[in-house]
């Protein structure tokens, strides 16, 4: 009878071992699918051959997605994205960068990080890739090779996503230590030289982990102006997983303080960071959701870095980590309210930071106008310079967006406010005369401008425009449908409470702007 029940509790120890990775970190060799090969890629480092699995699109011009294995895994670690790249017929690898990180080359080492490089490389040699479009992504050990290839790479990549990931070796070494796991003994493994390596007196070099880690590393700020890193950790890691997302947090706070020393808004208050880790929630009214989980804590820099801290353990949610690859291309022309840094334009990239939106918003700008005598505040003079533009940083259009209207309507203009409406549909022609749009048919909204306030709050220059813009609103309408394009109507919504958004009657604060992109958010789709 002890024997069985002996017997039952062996099975149910090693049953629960054998179901311990979860689908995402399955180290178990994996039987790829047929699209799928092993390739040989030889380091340009030291020449050591690193295997890697390997996929092409069958498309030109496709994404690369660099899928990057976890701590203990390797290149032929099973990998839940692999089947959505096919299905979407992406590029794709898995590359092996010396492997597991226990060893002295492995683990965030020089070679790792030349390693990464070689993959990418070899992908775009041998793939049919786009390289204005190439993500990589990876999950707590993929996650710390992610920030380090996010800190080191040369390569123009698009976006980087980091799930539970470690940023502080030295750090990770301790809280490893700490809650008795093997990562300890990983990290000294790989940050020590084999030669003086003691398994039974093993100890720490510092200096060696923090050179491994991206938490020490300077973020090359020049070369990532165009890219995007998202960082997603589970709420409850470091309790119930062996990352504490401490990493994420103050790894999120140092790359915003390397791109602006100055910025406080975006970083992650000390108060919320204690907050969530001693109470593994965070109490605020208004909560969204990821793949059906909860959002604790989300914090933005600009449209550079995202944080989300879901309601998770140490964990990759697998059916949203690819969601960031088709982002909108998105072209914005506007005036001043676009232009600030609080403007209607910046809170859309908030609101839609998937997507890649080059401002071409400039203060006084107009539909057709000279105004203040400069041709440069003339969208019509600059529409192909502006669509041009777009082209060659985004790679492709997918949307037009447009609110002028408000400069057109000033004082000085009085006499020629019935070459509005016309100036707008010459613009809307031109725009699909040009070759941008025809390669790549994207939509064009024109939104209306916002109201004007009343002259005794505005300043001379803007006296009567109140009645022109609502005299201009139906007109652009109409211009806007003959032309086959979207037309969104704010100035409707707007008109009852702009004299509270806007004290000086053309310039809404930034909740008045929130409002405004929220209500464009809303009619765009």
């Amino acid at each position: 009878m002890k024997l069985g029940i002996i017997s039952i509790c062996i099975f149910l120890i090693t049953n629960s071992f054998a179901q311990s990775d979860p689908k995402w970190d399955n180290t178990k060799i994996e039987k790829w699918p047929k699209e799928c090969k092993k390739v040989i890629i030889t380091s340009t480092l030291d020449e050591e051959k690193q295997s890697a699995i390997f996929c092409s699109s069958t498309s030109e011009n496709r994404p690369l997605i660099v899928s990057l294995h976890t701590w203990s895994g390797n290149y032929e670690q099973k990998d839940e994205l692999v089947a959505e790249c096919i299905e979407k017929d992406y590029n794709y690898i898995h590359p092996d960068f010396r492997g597991p990180n226990k060893t002295y080359k492995a683990c965030g080492s020089k070679y790792v990080i030349q390693d990464i490089e070689d993959a990418i490389a070899f992908a775009i040699e041998n793939g049919k890739v786009d390289i204005n479009n190439i993500h990589v992504v990876g999950t707590s050990g993929g996650g710390y090779a992610t920030l380090l290839t996010y800190m080191n790479t040369n390569c123009p990549v698009k976006t980087f996503s980091a799930w539970v990931p470690i940023s502080d070796l030295k750090k990770w070494y301790y809280e490893s230590e700490g809650r008795g796991t093997k990562y300890s003994f990983d990290i000294v493994s790989a940050t020590v030289k084999d030669a003086d390596f003691d398994k039974e007196k093993y100890y720490l070099c510092e200096e060696e982990a923090m050179a491994r880690s991206p938490f020490y590393m300077h973020t090359p700020v020049e070369k990532r102006k165009n890219s995007k890193l998202y960082i997603y950790a589970g709420i409850h890691d470091g309790y119930e997983g062996s990352v504490p997302i401490s990493q994420s947090l103050t790894f999120y706070n140092k790359v915003v303080a390397d791109f602006d020393t100055l910025e406080k808004k975006s970083m992650i208050p000390q108060k919320d960071i204690i907050e969530m880790l001693a109470s593994r929630s965070y109490v605020t009214a208004i909560k969204d959701t990821i793949a059906n989980r909860l959002i604790h804590y989300q914090k933005t820099y600009k449209d550079l870095v995202k944080l989300t801290i879901f309601e998770g353990k140490h964990e990759c949610l697998t059916s949203v980590a690819l969601n960031q690859v088709d982002g909108a291309k998105v072209l914005t022309i506007g005036d001043s309210n676009g232009a600030k840094e609080y403007g209607w334009v910046n809170q859309l990239k908030k609101i839609h930071f998937d997507d890649f939106i080059y401002n071409t918003s400039i203060s006084g700008n107009t539909i057709g106008f000279n105004n203040l005598d400069q041709k440069r505040l003339n969208t019509l003079l600059n529409i192909d310079r502006y669509m041009d533009e777009a082209d060659k940083k985004l790679n492709g259009l997918d949307k037009v967006v447009i609110m002028l209207g408000t400069n057109d309507c000033k004082a000085i203009f009085e006499k020629r406010k019935k070459e509005i409406p016309y100036n707008m549909n010459k613009l809307l022609k031109k725009i699909k005369a040009h070759s941008v749009y025809i390669k790549y048919k994207p939509q064009i909204f024109v939104i209306s401008p916002p109201p004007c306030g009343e002259d005794h709050v505005m300043k001379e220059k803007y006296h009567g425009s109140s009645k022109r813009v609502k005299w201009l609103i139906p007109k652009l309408k109409t211009v806007t449908e003959l032309n086959d394009c979207k037309y969104i109507d704010i100035y409707m919504t707007l008109s009852p409470q702009w004299s509270s958004l806007a004290k000086d009657g053309i310039h809404p604060e930034e909740e008045g702007q929130i409002i405004m992109s929220k209500m464009i958010d809303e009619q765009m789709k």
